[in-house]
C-alpha cells in the first residue's frame, strides 16, 4: 500500500507542475531599467507589442469611439461618397480605356486605403502617425491634380520619371489652399518637426485633448481633398457637383454658398475661401 500511495503522490505532483505550467503565463524578461536617483526599477518584459496589439489596443480603442463617435460617423459618411465615385468612375474609364482616369482613380483609392490607416493609428492612441500618413496622401492628391492639368505628362507618371515638386503647381493653381497645406504637412511630418520633439505615449483617451482635436482637423481635411479631386476627376458622372463646375477651358472650382456654408460647419470656420 505505502508504495502505491507514493507512486500516486508523485503522479499527481506531475500532474500539478503540468497544469501550473499550462495556466500561469510567462513573463519573459527583455531587459530591466534601474533608476537609483529615482528608486525606480522599470522592467521591458519580450512581449510589450503583443500586450500593446492585444491588451491595450482594444481598450484605446473604445475609448477613443466614445470621445469621437459623431466624428467616426462624418469621416465614414463623407468617405463611402469618395469611394462610390472612385469605383464608379475606375469602372467607366476602363469601358472608355481612359488611362488618365484610370491612374487617377488608383492613385486616389490607394489614397482612400491610406486615410483608413490614418483614422485606425489614431484610433490606437497615436497621435504623431496620423499626420505622416496623410503628407503621403498629399502625394496622390497632387499627382492626380497634376495628371488631370497636363495629360501628357502621363508617360512620364507611367515611366516613374514624374517628380512630386514638379505636381505642387498645377496643383496649388487648382485648388489654391493646397501649397499651404502641402507646406504645413511637409514641415512638420515628412520633416522632423515639433511633435517628434517629445514623447508621445500611447494610451486612453480620457478627453478630448489638443493633440486628439488637431489630428481629427487632419482627418477632415483629408477625407475633404480626397472627395474634391474624385470629383475633379470624374465631374461628368455627377448631375450636381459640389466644387468644380464646367468652363469653357475644362473646370473651375467654384463651390456654391450652400457648399460654403456646409464647409465653414464641417470645418468649424468663421469662413472659407
Amino acid at each position: 500500500m505505502g508504495r502505491k500511495h507514493a507512486n500516486i503522490r508523485k503522479r499527481a505532483r506531475r500532474v500539478t507542475a503540468q497544469n501550473t505550467s499550462v495556466n500561469t503565463p510567462i513573463v519573459r524578461i527583455g531587459s530591466v531599467l534601474l533608476d537609483h536617483q529615482e528608486k525606480l526599477l522599470v522592467v521591458f518584459t519580450e512581449d510589450m507589442l503583443l500586450n500593446q496589439l492585444r491588451r491595450d489596443g482594444p481598450k484605446i480603442e473604445a475609448s477613443f469611439d466614445r470621445l469621437c463617435e459623431k466624428d467616426l460617423i462624418e469621416l465614414s459618411a463623407f468617405l463611402s461618397r469618395t469611394c462610390s465615385l472612385l469605383y464608379t468612375g475606375l469602372k467607366v474609364a476602363m469601358r472608355r480605356e481612359d488611362e488618365l482616369r484610370i491612374a487617377c482613380a488608383q492613385l486616389l483609392l490607394n489614397s482612400s486605403n491610406s486615410f483608413g490607416v490614418a483614422v485606425a493609428v489614431l484610433r490606437m492612441g497615436y497621435v504623431l502617425q496620423p499626420g505622416i500618413v496623410i503628407r503621403s496622401m498629399l502625394e496622390a492628391v497632387s499627382t492626380s491634380l497634376h495628371l488631370l492639368q497636363k495629360p501628357g505628362d502621363l508617360q512620364s507618371y507611367q515611366n516613374h520619371t514624374l517628380q512630386s515638386p514638379k505636381t505642387m503647381a498645377a496643383a496649388k493653381k487648382a485648388l489654391p489652399p493646397f501649397g499651404q497645406l502641402y507646406g504645413y504637412f511637409s514641415d512638420n511630418f515628412a520633416h522632423i518637426g515639433q511633435l517628434h520633439k517629445s514623447v508621445t505615449p500611447v494610451r486612453e483617451y480620457t478627453e478630448r485633448h489638443a493633440a486628439l482635436d488637431v489630428n481629427l482637423g487632419f482627418l477632415r481635411i483629408a477625407a475633404w481633398l480626397l472627395y474634391v479631386s474624385a470629383e475633379l476627376a470624374f465631374n461628368d458622372l455627377l448631375d450636381q457637383p459640389r466644387y468644380w463646375q464646367p468652363v469653357e477651358s475644362g473646370y473651375k472650382y467654384d463651390p456654391s454658398n450652400a457648399e460654403r456654408d456646409w464647409m465653414k460647419s464641417y470645418f468649424n470656420l468663421a469662413d472659407v475661401d
